[in-house]
């Protein structure tokens, strides 16, 4: 019998000791580390804030309305998200963000400001101005409010609109 052998057998002296649950425990902590290992990887790739895991983008079936969001918040931090949108050239265009969007979060800041801008109980419509081919991008920041999956939508008069589904860690 070799060294090795001797070590992994049961002893009682100058100790008791159980071999066999001793390895059970090293498997235990192995499995641990690993798991450790992989919550680590997954945070650095996004999936608890921003990162490729937690960065989407949202296109309308007519491609006139992109959205630039994250998927991930956690509660009370601010996040951005890029509206881009396309009406008719030299004027305005209406872009509406759904009800459940504002229950889950609050608008932090906005730019450039609406032409104009309407609350109702459906939700909030934002008038903006299009550039010479039509196209305009408004920048928000998202302050997130609440924990959960929030299911919204946002919409372009007249054209598409895209689903986005976003979750709130505590």
């Amino acid at each position: 019998m070799d060294t090795h052998e001797r070590e992994m057998l049961d002893r009682c002296y100058p100790v008791d000791e159980d071999i066999a649950l001793q390895r059970r425990i090293w498997r235990f902590e192995r499995i641990g580390w690993y798991a450790l290992v992989i919550v680590v990887a997954l945070t650095l790739c996004g999936l608890f804030s921003h990162g490729a895991l937690s960065s989407a983008t949202a296109t309308s079936s007519a491609k006139d309305l992109v959205v630039e969001y994250e998927r991930f918040h956690r509660s009370g931090a601010v996040n951005p998200m890029i509206i881009h949108s396309r009406g008719v050239p030299g004027q305005t265009h209406t872009v509406f963000i759904s009800e459940d969007m504002l229950e889950g979060f609050s608008i932090d800041s906005m730019q450039p400001q609406p032409v104009g801008s309407t609350g109702s109980r459906q939700g909030l419509r934002l008038r903006l101005m299009g550039d010479s081919q039509g196209e305009s991008a408004l920048y928000l920041a998202w302050r997130s409010d609440g924990v959960g999956v929030v299911k919204s939508e946002i919409a372009i008069d007249g054209g598409g609109k895209v689903s986005l589904t976003q979750f709130i860690y505590p």
